[in-house]
């Protein structure tokens, strides 16, 4: 088995990133905070303290709307808007590609890896930014040791999708590749990895999430696709 290990080198832009999300997946923080925004602006306004105590109020209050059922449906839909078009397949056997996205969605994608490579045929499956317990779980599945390969390195969905690129130039010139993740990361990965020239069939696994999880991913991956949108990436 391949696999690359790479030492931290933690980006500032990455942790106030994280953190921002942190802010943005915790509703008691981000909620609070943002009452405290509006009323400060509403104060800068010189506004009465009634309004600005019910700007303060119920600004918070439609903003939780973000954590509801319906926000998860709607994001989860306008997210499977952004699937780039088919491609014509070029001939031959993919390698499949699993993006580290933490290990409940690991279980499901390397079950779904597994059972791409046993039924239908893969040249190889690379793992990128995830542990190296990814790669020894689809060796217990039944993967040869010369078909696994990855890396610990890739932070991003983008580096996801260079360091894959770098990967595939030097094993699998050419090849065609099965993008396996979660329906909420699986659009903007594949306009990724076609933007560095892959061709690429996306592959969506849902795994078993808690409706907190399933919010929790539609937000991050909303707010990182428009990211990506203004950074010229998609």
């Amino acid at each position: 088995m391949q696999w690359r290990e790479c030492a931290p080198s933690p980006l500032r832009w990455f942790q106030l990133r994280e953190q921002m999300l942190f802010f943005l997946h915790t509703p008691l923080l981000f909620l609070t905070l943002l009452g405290v925004v509006v009323a400060v602006l509403a104060r800068s306004f010189r506004l009465t303290r009634v309004r600005t105590a019910v700007l303060a109020f119920f600004v918070p209050l439609v903003a939780s709307l973000i954590y509801s059922p319906f926000a998860t449906t709607f994001l989860s839909a306008w997210l499977q808007q952004q699937m780039p078009p088919p491609a014509p397949l070029r001939p031959g056997s993919p390698v499949v590609v699993l993006v580290g996205r933490g290990h409940t969605i690991a279980e499901a994608t390397t079950r779904a890896a597994a059972t791409q490579f046993h039924q239908h045929g893969a040249l190889a499956v690379y793992v990128s930014g995830d542990e190296r317990a990814t790669a020894f779980r689809l060796l217990q599945l039944g993967l040869p040791t010369g078909r696994v390969s990855g890396d610990s390195c890739a932070r991003t969905t983008w580096e996801n999708a260079s360091l894959t690129s770098d990967w595939l130039r030097l094993h699998h010139p050419g090849a065609p590749v099965l993008l396996m993740t979660d329906p909420w990361q699986l659009p903007r990965a594949s306009r990724a990895f076609l933007r560095l020239g892959l061709q690429v069939t996306p592959f969506s696994v849902e795994p078993n999430l808690s409706p907190r999880e399933r919010n929790r991913l539609a937000l991050r991956e909303t707010a990182a696709t428009l990211l990506y949108k203004v950074q010229g990436r998609l």
